[in-house]
């Protein structure tokens, strides 16, 4: 079994965690068929959720919540036009706005999945929270609904860092990708502003340490192979 199938067995039996993990591998997959992008993007910034998760000691239920979000959070994209995924350049205003909506309309669409209304509350809370708020903000400048501080819930806070990461040390559409200290760097230019200020140095921490031992690498390299 894998490491992920077991953490969700704290919240299904053996052969259902093995299908969540299956049906939620695809999805990553599929998404990233449509861009380029966000499929592998999901699955790493997912890791890197657990990692900052697991330094802060956080429950087994915490990290099982995390995991699941990590892999629908931009599930909303689905409804953004591949052309406005694919773009190579600037949004425009209107299409910004397209892409804006997808945390909204991720919510929503999640809202009713089999897999949280029929699953623990508790769950089904943590995994639309971090859908709908991991744009927000530390300073309130975020969407869609410009929470600050601790009124963002933590685990959309975590997600937010583990996010903002993947995204620059990956190719994408608008960007090529940062090296790993340029992009750690990043995030403490951030810190307080955009990102909660007590979780940055955590991350960084972290991180710093799977660049020296060098299990950042075979992360990347498992999650690419698992998004093939």
């Amino acid at each position: 079994m894998s490491a992920s199938a077991e953490l969700l067995t704290l919240v299904w039996s053996d052969e259902a965690a093995g299908r969540v993990q299956a049906l939620l591998d695809k999805w990553c997959r599929d998404l990233d068929y449509r861009d380029n992008y966000s499929g592998l993007h999901s699955g790493l910034a997912t890791q890197f959720a657990l990692m900052l998760a697991r330094r802060l000691r956080l429950d087994g239920k915490t990290r099982v919540g995390l995991w699941v979000a990590g892999h629908v959070y931009d599930f909303g994209k689905i409804a953004v036009p591949e052309e406005v995924l694919r773009k190579d350049g600037t949004l425009s205003d209107a299409e910004q706005m397209m892409m804006r909506r997808h945390v909204t309309l991720g919510c929503d669409l999640l809202r009713d999945w089999r897999l949280l209304r029929e699953g623990p509350r508790w769950l089904q809370k943590l995994v639309l929270d971090v859908v709908r708020y991991h744009h927000e903000r530390w300073d309130g400048a975020g969407y869609p609904e410009g929470r600050r501080g601790d009124d963002i819930p933590l685990a959309a806070r975590i997600m937010a860092i583990a996010d903002a990461y993947a995204a620059m040390t990956m190719d994408s559409p608008y960007r090529r990708a940062r090296a790993s200290e340029k992009a750690l760097e990043e995030l403490e230019a951030n810190s307080g502003t955009q990102f909660d200020p007590t979780l940055v140095p955590q991350f960084v921490a972290v991180i710093r340490v799977a660049m020296r031992d060098g299990s950042l690498d075979v992360l990347r390299a498992m999650t690419e192979r698992s998004a093939a």
